[in-house]
């Protein structure tokens, strides 16, 4: 093995996802999770669903998108779901990212990893679309689930999430039911209020 101090700089650099909070509870809502506990469960959540991914789709690759998919937030941090602003230049700045972290590696290494968060970032692959779709609903089962407390502190509606959420997980019909279903639910416990979007998109 070669570049051993420069695959150890990465990997130390890396390090810092443990103390980069995202937008999203915990379960319990004693705090924000950090990044790097996203990108753990995640991982855990292709696992336990990796029957509502379409036939032929190589769950180890999967996982290796999973894993790389956050990396850049070394950088650029995490991108709320509702900071539009943010939003609009995530792509620009998780690229830039991207050449500043993989910069530390041997270029061999690096390239690797380049192609796998390319491959995640232009969802071109059947890995790269089931990864984004467990990506994406991730924080709807930590948010909405029963025994969740939502976000009181914006004022969502199921139409507003519905239409976010569906560009990146409608196709996979098991993980779509299951999001409407986590909205329903969130609806009948009153985390979220009734708009009628739920039934219309279920039919």
């Amino acid at each position: 093995m070669t570049d051993l101090h420069d695959r150890l700089a990465f990997f130390l650099a890396t390090d810092a996802l443990k103390e980069i909070h995202r937008a999203n509870w915990i379960y319990s809502r004693q705090r924000h999770e950090t990044v790097a506990e996203h990108s753990w469960h995640v991982l855990l959540l292709a696992m336990l669903l990796a029957d509502a991914a379409p036939d032929g789709v190589d769950h180890d690759h999967v996982r290796d998108l999973l894993v790389v998919h956050d990396l850049v937030e070394v950088y650029a941090g995490d991108t709320p779901l509702w900071n539009t602003e943010l939003q609009g230049s995530e792509t620009e700045r998780e690229l830039e990212a991207a050449y500043q972290l993989l910069g530390l590696l041997p270029k061999d290494v690096s390239d690797h990893f380049d192609t796998l968060i390319n491959e995640f970032l232009n969802q071109q692959t059947g890995e790269a679309r089931f990864a984004r779709a467990i990506d994406s609903l991730h924080p709807l089962v930590m948010s909405w689930t029963e025994g969740g407390f939502g976000h009181p502190e914006h004022n969502f509606t199921p139409t507003w999430l519905i239409e976010r959420k569906r560009p990146t997980i409608e196709s996979f019909p098991a993980l779509w039911d299951l999001a409407l279903r986590i909205f329903q639910g969130a609806v009948d416990r009153g985390l979220l209020p009734p708009d009628g979007m739920i039934q219309r998109r279920g039919r």
